[in-house]
């Protein structure tokens, strides 16, 4: 469940773009729903502009951009929600990313029942097991991200008002990330590197700044 805060996060700050949805799923007319409150259609496909600037950029073989990119909070919201909306797993409701000073937060409510059978045995256990229907889901940590490489430091995590451990987190997180192209599923503790040539991320309140390497 914390997977699609995080996984949302990580996309949105350091990747920019989703891996694309099946042929089938594409409607052939797309008919966009109002969005809402709080998020834009525009400041959607304003990041997605960014994404088409920075291929065009890397085929003839620029740099990705001439200085740092900027993205905002309500942005990467838009974004996540409206264009990403679609790789988010059933059951995860109004999810909001948080921007601060080399933080992240992100916050959704999440349909416990629907979930539960993804989770390793006892990974909801004491407390935690009596908890059903849909809760409030919130994390908070670091993003490092510099030198090309990324990395992700849970500081603080809760599921309806419980506390859950770093390690916790990791094993859910891997648990239901696993597929056939990933069987171990995703190690949130392991740095990753950042797509696109990018270098470094800065986090500052409300937005996002991407700094790239030259060519």
């Amino acid at each position: 469940m914390l997977f699609a805060l995080w996984a949302a996060t990580w996309m949105a700050v350091t990747q920019l773009q989703p891996a694309r949805p099946p042929a089938a799923a594409i409607p052939a007319t797309p008919v966009r729903p109002p969005a809402p409150a709080g998020l834009s259609w525009d400041d959607a496909d304003q990041v997605q502009r960014i994404v088409a600037r920075i291929e065009r950029r890397l085929r003839v073989g620029k740099s990705a951009a001439d200085g740092p990119i900027v993205v905002t909070e309500r942005q990467l919201n838009s974004y996540v929600n409206l264009t990403l909306g679609w790789a988010l797993p059933p059951g995860i409701t109004g999810l909001q990313l948080r921007l601060a000073r080399d933080r992240l937060g992100a916050e959704a409510r999440v349909d416990l029942d629907r979930i539960k059978g993804r989770l390793p045995p006892g990974a909801l256990s004491g407390l935690l097991s009596l908890l059903s229907g849909t809760v409030p889901v919130e994390a908070q940590g670091r993003l490092v991200a510099v030198n090309g490489t990324g990395r992700v430091e849970i500081e603080q995590a809760t599921i309806g008002g419980l506390s859950l451990p770093a390690s916790l987190v990791a094993q859910i997180v891997s648990a239901s990330t696993k597929s056939a192209q990933q069987p171990q599923g995703v190690d949130i503790r392991q740095p990753f590197p950042l797509p696109w040539t990018a270098r470094d991320v800065h986090l500052e309140p409300g937005r996002a700044l991407v700094v790239f390497f030259a060519r």
